[in-house]
């Protein structure tokens, strides 16, 4: 695998393809070498960050950004508005502390259409 190799899938945003999120992470995990630990913790933050966008997406679609090096660095969006549009309610909450919990970081970022969720997880 060559370094910052990149793969990008796009999902409807509808709650019976999270499965298929998580199985394109757990590949992906295992292919950059993750620990069986590592892999269960990033299709946990994969179906995690899913739920978390489509909660808040009014689109059709979610894009999984995965870009691959000592690790995975992901981006899940676009959700619509801004980063500071994305308020504190309790299910927010419970999401941000498992995604800050099974990554290594964990960011809203804001982008052109809206903000997407950041995560990364690196080799252990």
């Amino acid at each position: 695998m060559n370094q910052h190799d990149r793969v990008v899938l796009t999902l409807p945003a509808k709650s019976e393809f999270a499965r298929t999120a998580r199985l394109a992470a757990a590949d992906l995990a295992a292919r950059v070498g993750m620990s069986v630990d590592g892999i269960d913790d990033m299709k946990m933050a994969v179906e995690e960050a899913f739920v978390f966008v489509t909660d808040r997406r009014v689109g059709e679609t979610v894009t999984f950004d995965f870009r691959l090096d000592d690790g995975i660095e992901l981006f899940v969006g676009p959700m619509e508005g801004s980063c500071a549009d994305q308020g504190g309610e309790t299910g927010e909450r419970y999401a941000r502390f498992i995604l800050e919990s099974v990554c290594d970081e964990f960011a809203l970022v804001d982008v052109e259409d809206g903000c997407v969720v950041r995560l990364v997880k690196r080799m252990a």
